[in-house]
């Protein structure tokens, strides 16, 4: 399993707590609101795992899990129903990896990860479900023990988990959104786009002008997991604009190389560091606590931003997290 599938499987320890992010509502339309209305020609699609699925009219009835509903959101299709990452937090807002979504409109069917209602899903009458594939074999979300139950009820297609760049990801749900009965070409597609692209622009000339050495870390408790940039879409971006990423040392051939905290000096020449979002904030009290983290000079000069793991594959989501990110960089210093 690579990339986005070790963000699940290889630190589980690391992140279980922010697969706790689930929904106890949702609308109760159980029919798609997408910008466009979905179209009366047929509808194909050769999925991750090489199945075709044909059917006679495109499908109004679609249920996503959540990221992959947020990245078709932005991209102009509207899912009726989602399963996932969806709970709000304390103050009732929904992680950023559940990206523009209004659960006003859609029907919720999980609420976190392995929970999946199988009867309101049967209710809704699902012409369709759309999940990620990590593996090439199963739905990421999809639980196990139900799976034979609920891909007995509609149709269901994976899209690839592991992409190149954030650039092919996104592209992958556009046409996908297309298909579904989307503009692609529509202004606020277009917009975000525009957004997107000034986005890493912005992140090129930061990199081009400071030469700053950046590491990305999911910190735990009990171990250090750094992460391996040629894995992940959205570190490979970057790294094509010119952003230093360092790799781990001696890596292994997987998003994450796992260090005991003894081994937090070798990463000290990183002028920033990019911790997981999903994580840190709930983390951070107990890392202040580990001396070897409190040492590294990117901590001691407050240089350590947000990592937005698992951010939905949309224009509109990553104009954000790379925006953010040139802004942060802008604010760092050379510190070797």
């Amino acid at each position: 399993m690579k990339r986005r599938s070790t963000l699940v499987a290889g630190v589980t320890v690391v992140i279980a707590a922010s697969l706790s992010i689930a929904a106890c509502g949702g609308g109760s339309d159980t029919t798609s609101t997408a910008s466009s209305a979905a179209p009366a020609s047929p509808f194909e699609y050769k999925d991750a795992l090489g199945k075709t699925v044909s059917l006679p009219t495109t499908p109004a009835t679609v249920v996503a899990q959540s990221s992959v509903a947020a990245a078709l959101w932005d991209a102009g299709y509207h899912v009726a129903g989602a399963y996932g990452e969806l709970k709000p937090d304390a103050h009732g807002k929904l992680s950023y990896q559940a990206g523009s979504l209004d659960l006003s409109k859609v029907k919720v069917i999980g609420s976190t990860y392995g929970e999946f209602d199988t009867e309101k899903y049967a209710l809704m009458n699902p012409q369709l479900l759309i999940d990620y594939t990590f593996d090439n074999k199963s739905l990421w979300y999809v639980p196990a023990a139900q799976s034979e139950k609920i891909l007995g009820l509609a149709p269901a297609i994976a899209v690839p988990g592991n992409y190149d760049t954030t650039d092919s990801a996104i592209q992958t749900f556009v046409d996908l959104a297309g298909k579904l009965g989307a503009d692609p070409k529509s202004a606020e597609l277009l917009q975000a786009k525009t957004s997107y692209d000034t986005a890493l622009k912005d992140v090129a000339a930061v990199a081009g002008s400071s030469s700053l050495k950046v590491v990305v870390m999911s910190p735990g408790k009990d171990s250090l997991y750094v992460a391996y940039p040629k894995y992940l879409p959205e570190l490979t971006t970057l790294k094509k604009q010119g952003l230093d990423v360092m790799d781990p040392i001696k890596p292994d051939e997987t998003v994450f190389t796992q260090y005991s905290w003894e081994k937090a000096p070798d990463f000290s020449d990183a002028d920033v560091i990019l911790v997981d979002a999903r994580t840190y904030e709930a983390s951070k009290a107990d890392l202040a606590k580990i001396p070897v983290w409190a040492h590294l000079p990117a901590v001691q000069a407050g240089q350590v931003y947000p990592w937005y793991a698992a951010a939905p594959y949309s224009y509109a989501s990553y104009a954000k997290v790379y925006g953010e990110l040139a802004g942060d960089l802008k604010n760092a210093k050379k510190l070797g």
